[in-house]
C-alpha cells in the first residue's frame, strides 16, 4: 500500500465505520491507559504494600513472565476468536486484577499475578487477531498500525494517573483502577456490538 499523509486519517475512517475493528480498538485504549500499567503499579506494590525489596519484585515480575508465556501458548491453542473473545478476555483480564488487589501477602500475589500475565496475553493475542480477520487486506496494515497506537499510546498517557492514584490511595487501588478498566472495555465491547446497524437510504 503506497504511503501518504492522508494514510492514517483513512485508516481512522475505515475504522469508524466498521465495529468490528472500532471495538477493539476502543477497548484497548480503555484497557492500555489504566490496565497495562504493571511497570508503575508493580515496584510500587511489591516495595510499599508488602515492604519488600528487590526479591519481592523480582518475584512479582517473573510471575507475570510466566502468566504471560502460558497465557501465549493457550492463546495458540485456541479456535475461538471474535469480539466475544475480547469481552470474555477482557473481563477475566479485571477479574484477575481485582483478585491480585486483595491478596494477604506477596507469595499468594505472585500466584494471582500468573493468571493476570495470562489474561492479559490472551487480550492481547484475542484483539490483534479480531482486528487481522476483520480488516481487509489492503487496509491490514494501517488497522494493525492503529492498534499499536491504541496501546503503545495509550500506556504514557495512563502511566501518571495510576502512579497518583498509587501513591495516594495506595497500590492495592491502582489495581482496583485496571480492574475497573477492564470491566469497563468489557461492558463497551458488549453494549457497543448489541446495538442495531443504523440503515442508509
Amino acid at each position: 500500500v503506497p504511503r501518504g499523509p492522508g494514510q492514517l486519517r483513512e485508516g481512522l475512517r475505515y475504522v469508524r465505520h466498521n465495529r468490528e475493528l472500532l471495538i477493539p480498538l476502543l477497548m484497548m485504549v480503555l484497557i492500555g491507559t489504566l490496565t497495562y500499567e504493571f511497570q508503575v503499579v508493580l515496584p510500587a506494590f511489591a516495595f510499599t504494600t508488602f515492604n519488600g525489596g528487590a526479591g519481592s519484585l523480582g518475584l512479582v515480575t517473573a510471575a507475570m513472565g510466566v502468566g504471560a508465556i502460558a497465557g501465549g501458548l493457550v492463546s495458540a491453542g485456541r479456535h475461538s476468536s471474535g469480539i466475544p473473545t475480547m469481552v470474555m478476555a477482557s473481563a477475566t483480564f479485571g477479574a484477575t486484577m481485582l483478585i491480585t488487589s486483595v491478596c494477604p501477602t506477596i507469595e499468594v500475589a505472585a500466584i494471582s499475578l500468573i493468571a493476570v500475565g495470562a489474561a492479559s496475553i490472551w487480550f492481547l493475542s484475542a484483539g490483534n487477531t479480531a482486528l487481522q480477520l476483520a480488516a481487509s487486506p489492503e487496509m491490514r496494515g494501517r488497522v494493525m498500525a492503529l492498534w499499536t497506537v491504541a496501546f503503545i499510546g495509550s500506556t504514557p498517557i495512563g502511566g501518571p494517573i495510576v502512579g497518583l492514584v498509587a501513591e495516594h490511595a495506595g497500590p492495592r487501588w491502582a489495581l482496583v483502577l485496571g480492574a475497573a478498566a477492564a470491566f469497563a472495555a468489557a461492558a463497551l465491547g458488549t453494549a457497543i456490538r448489541r446495538r442495531p446497524v443504523p440503515l442508509h437510504r
